[in-house]
């Protein structure tokens, strides 16, 4: 590897460090694995889906996810019940509530980002898209 490939991974990396840490990101990546990333999961993936595979999706402690289940069902945002098939299964269901409060956390989010949005244009907000899912779909280990 030349010194210059050295120094462009080592500058990738810091400058990838550096915009996952940034506040903004930081609270992304937190709602993104609690309660909003339950909500969205419910709403865009898959409703009626068990707590097992909402923890796996969302890379969530099993014992993480039941206080998150508890904290939206106390809500009224989702509904719990057993699998008749298979008793030991909890079903999650989202509901009108919680998809009032998906839509407007969403509505937050797209807000946050308006100003970066402005700043880099369609035309440089089209390319870090396309970039971020070439980044995504690297693999180090292939």
């Amino acid at each position: 590897m030349s010194k210059t490939e050295e120094n462009l991974g080592e500058e990738l990396y810091m400058l990838l460090a550096e915009t996952l840490n940034r506040r903004v990101n930081r609270a992304v990546q937190d709602s993104m694995r609690g309660e909003y990333g339950t909500l969205h999961y419910l709403t865009y993936i898959k409703d009626g889906e068990s707590a097992g595979e909402l923890s796996k999706y969302l890379h969530i402690v099993p014992g993480r996810m039941t206080d998150i289940l508890s904290s939206l069902e106390y809500k009224n945002y989702i509904k719990r019940e057993r699998d008749k098939e298979d008793r030991r299964r909890v079903v999650v269901y989202i509901t009108e509530e919680g998809l009032s409060e998906e839509k407007k956390r969403r509505a937050e989010i797209r807000k946050e980002y308006q100003g970066l949005l402005k700043k880099l244009g369609k035309k440089d907000t089209l390319e870090l898209i396309r970039l971020l899912k070439i980044l995504l779909s690297y693999d180090s280990e292939e």
